[in-house]
């Protein structure tokens, strides 16, 4: 079976180094911290700044956070048990240059730095949507932290997931979520079946 796999926040903790990041700048802001609690996203009104001061944090700031971040917990862990039950493991991702200087070198130090196994790495034309890349590549199933990329991979016939994060799970669009790394093991070997 060929799994794809997006990185950020299914692979790659990045919300969880974003709120810590903001956390920080907000002290040289304002200093108010988090203002609304149930903001969709840390980006979209979490905190008091602008969307100017968002904007010019990330371009700053988004290459150091994304060079250092933590592995989502278990993933190193069942992406290594799925491969050897010979899985072809394909990680695609939007990672792109509007933030990120050499986003595909940057991407593959970290899986190094990280010891993450896989067979193939795949950077989108368009973040919003991985359906052709999946298409292309034969991908039988695949596990996304964005609800609108998995209800356009279902679109498109791409069998998906939603990765379960403290941002998505109030998403009701008939998107199947799954809620961490066990319980997405336990559904490719129920495919695999």
């Amino acid at each position: 079976m060929t799994i794809g796999l997006d990185i950020d926040n299914v692979i790659a903790d990045l919300d969880k180094a974003l709120l810590q990041e903001f956390l920080k700048e907000d002290k040289n802001k304002r200093g108010k911290g988090i203002t609304n609690k149930t903001a969709e996203h840390i980006t979209q009104g979490m905190f008091d700044w602008t969307k100017e001061e968002i904007k010019v944090f990330l371009d700053n700031n988004l290459q150091q956070i994304t060079e250092h971040l933590e592995v989502v917990k278990d993933a190193k862990k069942y992406i290594a048990k799925l491969r050897e039950e010979g899985n072809k493991i394909y990680l695609i991702t939007g990672r792109n240059s509007r933030r990120l200087k050499n986003p595909k070198q940057i991407t593959k130090d970290w899986l190094v730095n990280n010891d993450i196994d896989y067979d193939k790495l795949i950077l989108t034309e368009n973040n919003i949507d991985k359906s052709k890349e999946c298409i292309e590549n034969n991908v039988d199933i695949m596990f996304d932290d964005r609800p609108m990329n998995c209800i356009l991979l279902r679109k498109s016939g791409i069998e998906s997931y939603l990765f379960k994060t403290r941002y998505n799970y109030r998403y009701s669009l008939n998107v199947p979520m799954i809620n961490d790394w066990k319980e997405l093991y336990e559904l490719v070997r129920s495919y695999s079946k």
